[in-house]
């Protein structure tokens, strides 16, 4: 008990696994806070749609069979305000190709408040734009294609509502409204006066900070993914400054460790210096990061969270290294070498899982569907696993091969007809290199149910020459043959003692056949074969010291054709 209380202070006082234990829970915590309010997908979709919206701009608005009774005297409009979809189309366009001149031709400026009138129409166009990209997301086909509005909305019947802003005022209305137009009778949709009014306090709660402001102004413009170039530049140069920060924690870090721990092997220092390094970076820019400068698109980029999910991929395949070699030094140190050639497959399979894994969550923060994809994935998997039986067969004999360990890589064996040394044992095949010098591969899951006989595991290796003597030999000779073997047998410091047998075993068609069972005491073939040679040319000088000759062999019968 003491022992174990002992054990896990020691593991608690252990700083370095104390900072694994850390980075492990904020693996854990950190993927659950990757939520955006608009995706990378919706995005794109975004654009594509205001591709077409762009296309069709100069077209007049389509309207149901059975309304077009009721609008006979649709007007036609230069600035195609007939209906709030087209009025908020317009003005998108207008703002997001920067010609704010014309983007305040879809805003209401009657009745406006001291601190609206004292901005020019193009400002309070540009610094609506402005506010909208930052604060709401502005879905044009969810507006009425009417030219009289929604009527299912809380608001009054010549209004139509865009969306709501938080502010610390609180909920700021976006509202299109249906105006006068320039010819008497008509009508046409504007953004509403009242949300016009409220453009300086919005520039006030969420305009761009000083530095933003001077990119923006400063830069070429352009945007991609729906982020600025500008903005590109600015959090590049945030992610700059924070990967600095990391490089030189992460360098103190790794000082601090070495003199707490000389013996921080080669991979646990490249862990440190590469990929810690990057996602501490990454980790601080998103953590840090002002948001003064940060829009709807930015947020969906951020929050699609590619270079932390490529940090965090990063980092832990890293870790699969390290483990992997600790790992390998502590069974070296245990003289399990078997089980240490399954390491490398076991790290490859887990990295293979740590990267699909990455890859899904990325899908499913972009936008995308993470159970569509593995649904798809599942019905082509189905197929794929069943092309990929036999190699699934195969890796779960290299298994049963690691586990059960009948042969291990360098042994000598015999499996089926095939005898040679075992080079390999892979995934798919098991390499065994011949006495010819030839290579033969054996699929796992084949060899895994042939008859295997491992040479190399015997501890000793035997000697059972066959003696046939010819039918003529006497007796009293016979006689001296088998105890003058048993003497060479039992005086060879090689030879064990037992078993040692010689016996005339009996007759055969041949002649006299002795039986003779001992056992050299290496497992060195070669000097095995020595032996060999040395009791063979003994038994050879005494029979022909007795004048005893060897039986001829059987002749050959060939069979009739």
């Amino acid at each position: 008990m003491l022992y174990r209380v002992r054990e896990q202070m020691d593991d608690v006082m252990n700083p370095w696994r104390s900072f694994k234990c850390g980075l492990l829970a904020l693996a854990l915590v950190l993927p659950y806070s990757l939520e955006a309010k608009v995706t990378v997908k919706e995005i794109l979709n975004n654009e594509q749609q205001q591709a077409k919206d762009n296309s069709e701009h100069a077209e007049q608005p389509t309207l149901p069979d059975d309304e077009v009774a009721t609008n006979e005297h649709l007007i036609i409009d230069e600035f195609n305000r007939q209906t709030p979809r087209s009025a908020m189309q317009g003005y998108l366009h207008a703002a997001h190709q920067r010609d704010f001149e014309r983007a305040a031709h879809y805003l209401d400026f009657r009745n406006l408040s001291l601190q609206a009138q004292a901005m020019n129409h193009a400002e309070l166009a540009h610094t609506l734009y402005l506010v909208l990209n930052r604060t709401l997301w502005v879905d044009t086909q969810a507006l009425s294609n009417h030219p009289a509005g929604s009527r299912n909305e809380p608001v009054p019947s010549y209004r139509d509502l865009v969306g709501e802003i938080d502010t610390s005022r609180g909920a700021v209305q976006i509202l299109l409204q249906r105006v006068p137009g320039d010819t008497p009778g008509n009508y046409i949709w504007k953004v509403s006066n009242a949300t016009v009014n409220q453009v300086p306090f919005l520039r006030q709660e969420f305009g761009y900070s000083q530095a933003g402001e001077w990119l923006y102004r400063h830069l070429p413009h352009g945007a991609f993914l729906g982020v600025e170039l500008w903005q590109w530049v600015y959090y590049s140069l945030n992610l700059l400054a924070f990967l600095l920060i990391a490089y030189l924690s992460t360098r103190i870090f790794l000082y601090l460790l070495l003199r707490a721990k000389a013996d921080v092997s080669q991979p646990a220092k490249a862990l440190v210096t590469g990929p810690l390094c990057f996602l501490l970076g990454i980790v601080l820019a998103r953590t840090f990061s002002s948001e003064a400068n940060s829009t709807l698109a930015t947020r969906a980029i951020f929050e699609g969270a590619t270079l932390l999910i490529l940090a965090w991929t990063w980092f832990l395949l890293k870790v699969v290294d390290v483990i992997r070699l600790r790992l390998t030094l502590r069974l070296q140190r245990n003289n399990n070498t078997q089980a240490e050639f399954l390491l490398r497959p076991a790290g490859n399979v887990v990295k293979i899982l740590l990267t699909l894994i990455a890859l899904l969550v990325w899908f499913e923060n972009l936008g995308f569907s993470a159970t569509t994809l593995i649904a798809g994935l599942g019905i082509g998997g189905l197929a794929l696993a069943l092309a990929a039986q036999k190699s699934v067969e195969n890796i779960i004999g290299a298994i049963t091969l690691y586990a059960s360990a009948p042969v291990k890589v360098g042994q000598v064996c015999r499996v089926g007809r095939y005898f040679g040394v075992v080079e390999e044992i892979g995934l798919r095949a098991t390499r065994m290199r011949t006495l010819e010098r030839s290579v033969i591969h054996i699929a796992n899951a084949k060899f895994v149910d042939m008859e295997i006989e491992n040479i190399s595991e015997r501890e000793r290796i035997a000697y059972r020459p066959e003696i046939v003597l010819e039918r003529s030999t006497q007796h009293q000779v016979l006689a001296q043959l088998l105890e003058q073997i048993r003497e060479i047998l039992e005086q060879h410091q090689d030879i064990a003692d037992q078993p040692c047998r010689v016996r005339l075993s009996g007759f055969v068609p041949r002649g006299i056949k002795i039986d003779v069972l001992s056992y050299a005491q290496t497992t060195d073939f070669d000097y095995y074969l020595h032996i060999v040679e040395s009791l063979n040319l003994q038994i050879i000088e005494c029979l022909n010291r007795l004048g005893i000759a060897l039986a001829a062999p059987e002749p050959l019968s060939f069979a009739k054709l």
